[in-house]
């Protein structure tokens, strides 16, 4: 596809410097653009690379020459960026809408909205809800009872047990799973051996929710699991039975809910960290990579570490305990003195005898 440079101006709100007609067939990084491609600079350690760039044209900030090239200048040219990747995203020309395959296995009782499309392989269970303009890829199921909502896009090999319900504008990537049961188990009081605990609650994952590969959602105990609006979950992340996650919380890859643990709004947690078990961590706070939270936690926490503490703190633990190697070798030196100075001590007490 290709855009017109006057167009995506048109687009982003900004004033165009330069040939309008120019037709851009793409987005690139400043120092891999080619030809026809348009590119950003948002930062200025890449304001040099203005003057060699290949690209056709450039997204820049007020202030900032384009060196004889075309270009967009926006108040935020990172956030332009990003408007104009969603202009050549493949998901923006997802492909025409083909219906329902005749593939796919619809159970009893299912409505299936305006212009929805489920591709082949797919199966869906009775009395299942699906919105308009909804998009199912290949081999996705759906179990019986669950509702999803309008303008979703479900990948392949998802799947979405029983009496699950998807709000608006959600995506699903490839291999999640929702709803599978909750790890609960308790003690079989006649051999000690673990006894499942039945799971008979659901999820809830409300509107423009964002959920990664081979994520996992588990279903409540009782009641529900529940993914507020605007969250944002990345690939391999686990959520156990009973969590709440707040409204635009993002959490990174391996990072991990503990049962019946709650998130504020706006929480981000980075890669490889988690939560224990029915704790609540506070509105805008920040856990960092490799950390594990075992407290309950004050709204804007900055926290890394295991255990985690305020972030700062952290870093002069950290600090510290690089010196130890150091502080080692030097309080085995004063030992060493230590031992001469008695040798002496006990010469010299020797000599007075």
């Amino acid at each position: 596809m290709s855009i017109k440079l006057k167009d995506i101006c048109k687009h982003l709100g900004g004033d165009l410097s330069g040939d309008g007609e120019i037709e851009i067939t793409g987005v690139s990084g400043i120092k891999d653009a080619e030809p026809n491609q348009i590119t950003f600079v948002a930062n200025a350690k890449y304001l040099s690379a203005i003057a060699t760039t290949q690209a056709s044209a450039i997204i820049i900030g007020k202030g900032v020459s384009g060196n004889g090239k075309a270009t967009i200048c926006v108040d935020n040219p990172y956030w332009g960026f990003v408007k104009v990747l969603e202009l050549f995203a493949w998901d923006a020309d997802i492909g025409p809408k083909t219906g329902i395959h005749e593939s796919v296995v619809l159970g009893e009782n299912v409505s299936i909205g305006e212009g929805v499309t489920i591709e082949p392989f797919s199966v869906i269970s009775d009395n299942v809800e699906i919105g308009d303009e909804t998009i199912i890829k290949p081999h996705v199921y759906i179990g019986p009872d669950s509702k999803i909502g309008k303008n979703g896009l479900i990948y392949s090999q998802v799947s979405i047990r029983e009496n699950v319900t998807i709000g608006d504008n959600v995506i699903i990537h490839c291999g999640a799973v929702i709803g599978s049961d909750g790890f609960g188990f308790t003690p079989d009081p006649s051999n000690n051996s673990p006894y499942k605990i039945p799971q008979i609650g659901t999820v809830v994952i409300e509107d423009n929710v964002e959920i990664g590969a081979n994520t996992t959602i588990d279903r409540a105990t009782i009641a529900e699991t529940l993914i507020k609006s605007g969250t944002k979950l990345d690939n391999l992340v686990q959520i156990a039975h009973n969590v709440i996650i707040g409204e635009d919380c993002c959490l990174a890859a391996q990072s991990g809910m503990a049962g019946s643990s709650t998130l504020g709004d706006r929480v981000n947690i980075a890669g490889q960290s988690g939560v224990v078990g029915h704790l609540s961590v506070g509105d805008n706070s920040v856990l960092y990579a490799k950390s594990a939270i075992t407290k309950d936690t004050p709204p804007n926490s900055q926290l890394s570490g295991f255990p985690a503490r305020p972030h700062k703190q952290e870093l002069r633990v950290q600090a510290a305990t690089r010196k130890i190697p150091d502080l080692i070798h030097e309080f085995k030196n004063l030992q060493k003195k230590v031992v001469e100075l008695e040798e002496k001590l006990k010469a010299f007490e020797h000599t007075d005898d």
